[in-house]
């Protein structure tokens, strides 16, 4: 019966490793407890989000994104696609 008590003590002191972009430990959790890394990412989440109401959506990161796969249609393909209709 001891040692069940001192696990569960034990369990309680170690720190579980919170999700990314998992904002709920934010709301529901001492912040004593969370880890200084998990505190400093949400408040620069939070510092992004309210900037991004005022001065507009902006992505937060500077990386490039990847495209979605669909191809663009540009007007010279269009003028290309317009030329094989006309000539059936």
């Amino acid at each position: 019966m001891k040692s069940i008590k001192k696990r569960m003590k034990n369990m309680s002191i170690i720190k579980k490793k919170i999700k990314h972009n998992n904002l709920l430990p934010w709301f529901t959790q001492d912040h004593g407890t969370l880890p200084a890394s998990y505190l400093a990412s949400c408040e620069e989440f939070f510092k992004w989000l309210e900037d991004s109401k005022r001065n507009g959506f902006q992505a937060p990161s500077s990386k490039r994104q990847a495209t979605s796969g669909k191809q663009d249609l540009t007007s010279s393909k269009l003028s290309g696609i317009n030329r094989i209709i006309k000539e059936k």
